[in-house]
């Protein structure tokens, strides 16, 4: 397992606090925010360090266990499951008891349905279901180490912020994946997860993405783990003139330790307490 930051508190009472915890398929990341003071005191990214960049429930609960500031009894604790394994559902069609067979149809069925948790999350605003899986052995890490934490998938996070009324692209850099969001006129029209390699596959995604909607050098917003010095940024900005990196959320409160870092590392972990 590998820090990518850390920024821990020196003295943190967790019953005060909100625990905001994030699993992608490369690592996971936390925030802990004091809610008396409504003040995000802790920040931290962790990358699995294993050859192929893809983590497992060992990696996961050895991560974890190496993390004591999460073993705390806290106020209230969130997941975040950034997988791109997700169906949204119209409330019109939608089914629980078919959750595993839209998910099988839309994302394929070869590690068998016994080998993941599904999950589902209403997003009452947009009329939508988003129904989810995660492999069941992280599941039941989580599970284990937290077991009154609310889940939630990072589409519905992102489907429950405000879109403005402006065409915008939302992007989130993890390592090797990103998610886009394509918000037009006011309405999200699409969200989806990509991996790439290179740079180029980057602005490749993001301009096929504009032509299929028909929009053309849109606003651009970026958060994760990205240099605005790196070939990734200046790829995108050679499409894209209106290129901005995301600041940190309203509303809150942020330690002068979290303030000085680039806002745009974790301001997408931030935004799962505004949500909810």
């Amino acid at each position: 397992m590998k820090a990518v930051l850390e920024i821990l508190p020196v003295d943190l009472d967790s019953r005060k606090c909100i625990l905001l915890l994030e699993i992608s398929d490369h690592g996971f990341s936390y925030a802990i925010k004091n809610d008396e003071d409504n003040i995000y005191i802790a920040v931290a990214v962790f990358h699995y360090d294993n050859s192929n960049g893809e983590g497992t429930h060992d990696s996961l609960l050895e991560g974890l266990q190496h993390q004591p500031v999460l073993s705390g009894n806290f106020k209230k604790i969130y997941i975040l499951y950034s997988s791109e394994q997700s169906v949204l559902i119209p409330f019109s069609l939608y089914s629980s008891q078919e959750n595993t067979n839209v998910l099988n149809l839309i994302h394929g069925d070869l590690e068998g349905n016994n080998n993941n948790k599904i999950f589902a999350d209403m997003v009452t605003a947009k009329g939508i279901y988003n129904a989810y899986r995660v492999p069941e052995a992280i599941a039941g890490v989580i599970k284990s180490r937290f077991p009154d934490a609310l889940n939630i998938h990072q589409y519905s996070v992102l489907l429950k912020q405000a879109t403005g009324g402006e065409s915008h692209l939302r992007v989130i850099f993890y390592p090797k994946k990103l998610i886009v969001v394509l918000n037009k006129e006011g309405s999200t029209q699409f969200i989806n997860t990509f991996s790439f390699d290179a740079a180029e596959d980057v602005s490749y995604i993001l301009l096929n993405t504009c032509k299929q909607f028909e929009v053309e050098n849109i606003p651009v917003e970026i958060s994760g783990l990205i240099e605005m010095n790196s070939a990734l940024y200046k790829e995108i900005y050679k499409y894209f003139t209106n290129v901005t990196l995301a600041g940190l959320p309203g509303g809150c409160n942020y330690s002068e330790e979290i303030s000085r870092q680039p806002a745009h590392y974790f301001s997408h972990i931030f935004a799962v307490d505004s949500c909810e």
